[in-house]
């Protein structure tokens, strides 16, 4: 087959063929499909059969543009679902089949101690108008923590302070306990038509069960709180430069552990939020609106007191801790109801600081968001805390 008729071809399979984010993301919500059939349980090679028979929709649609990828480089041997999973494990940037990424998402990995990556947990996420299965990946969680706050509340203010703390303790929660769901079911009582209170079937679909007794001492890192395996377990939150340690959780007979997918969607991103709140929050008290909007931004600041978006001087800003800069740019929306006068894409510091991360994010970005400031962390806690003080 000559380079042009390759060529013709590539295009007549799919116009975007070309594009290896979108191979990735397929593949990434393909690993979701098959952690997800195998209800979590640890995984490895064997689980993908050579043939595609039985295998996710998307996983096959993700191997199929590799093959054309392959053939379009030269490559004379088909590649093998079980070449792919492997490769899955290895960085991006050391595939056998060169992909165009961009330089900081080179060391990604989809698979990680045998499970899909925070960054293949990112990837299908972002794929779900393109792919008819990232649904698995997507958590019901969201929804349950708009219903339960919608229930429990007579006016849209109350709705908003739900919602906040909810989200609050999803962050500040990474191990519960059944005194935390008792206080939780006293605070919001609202029940479904089963007579089960909303917030008990949002709890349950973040958490897990784990059997205990009295005060437990559990092992975790003393910066994030997530769980680790022992004391000399590594901490492997994004960012996190914490230690382990051991905490004491009071319980009745029952312990609970966030799911993962609730942990990487909500409570380890939700740690650089978390940073931004507490820093500024302080100096702006009740002008510091966390999650306005129902989470139309995560943070906005109202250096007036004008209490409407849109009147006197206002800021908002989306905090975002995405393992690739390029995904995150493509896909980055800002939410039209945060109608603010300073608008800010803000960056967990420790992505900010990867070499490259920032230029490829604004790369992506370019001719499609307008009006929107790229700045790390740090730096926006500072211009906050130094306009406020210009302010008062």
């Amino acid at each position: 087959m000559t380079d042009v008729s390759r060529a013709a071809r590539l295009t007549q399979v799919s116009a975007d063929l070309p594009d290896d984010y979108m191979t990735v993301q397929l593949l990434a919500a393909g690993l979701a499909r098959i952690q997800t059939d195998q209800l979590g349980a640890m995984w490895s090679t064997p689980s993908l059969s050579t043939q595609s028979v039985g295998l996710p929709v998307a996983w096959n649609a993700g191997v199929k543009r590799l093959w054309w990828r392959a053939l379009e480089s030269g490559m004379a041997q088909p590649i093998t679902h079980m070449e792919v999973f492997a490769w899955c494990t290895r960085p991006l940037g050391q595939w056998p089949l060169a992909l165009d990424i961009t330089e900081s998402d080179r060391g990604l990995l989809l698979v990680d101690d045998g499970r899909p990556s925070a960054f293949a947990d990112e990837a299908a996420r972002l794929a779900m108008s393109k792919d008819p299965e990232a649904e698995l990946v997507e958590n019901r969680s969201f929804d349950l923590l708009m219903t339960t706050a919608d229930r429990n509340a007579n006016c849209e203010e109350q709705v908003q302070k739900n919602y906040v703390e909810l989200r609050g303790f999803l962050i500040d929660k990474p191990i519960a306990s059944d005194l935390d769901l008792a206080s939780l079911i006293r605070r919001f009582p609202a029940k479904n038509t089963h007579g089960q209170p909303w917030v008990k079937e949002w709890f349950l679909h973040g958490y897990q069960h784990r059997p205990a007794s009295g005060p437990t001492v559990l092992d975790v890192c003393d910066e994030c709180g997530n769980p680790l395996p022992s004391r000399r377990g590594r901490c492997g939150t994004p960012g996190c430069r914490g230690s382990a340690t051991q905490w004491t959780v009071e319980a009745m007979s029952e312990l609970y552990v966030q799911r993962q997918a609730v942990r990487r969607f909500f409570h380890d991103p939700g740690l650089a939020e978390r940073r931004v709140l507490d820093a500024t929050g302080s100096a702006l008290g009740q002008r510091m609106h966390p999650w306005w909007g129902m989470d139309a931004v995560d943070v906005a600041y109202d250096f007036d007191g004008t209490d409407h978006m849109g009147t006197g001087e206002w800021w908002a800003a989306d905090v975002k801790d995405h393992a690739s800069a390029t995904l995150l740019g493509r896909y980055f929306r800002w939410d039209p109801r945060a109608d603010a006068r300073r608008r800010f894409l803000v960056i967990a510091q420790h992505r900010f600081e990867t070499r490259g991360y920032v230029d490829d994010l604004r790369d992506a970005m370019d001719g499609r968001v307008r009006g929107v400031e790229v700045v790390g962390e740090d730096n926006f806690i500072a211009a906050v805390l130094r306009h406020a003080s210009e302010r008062d």
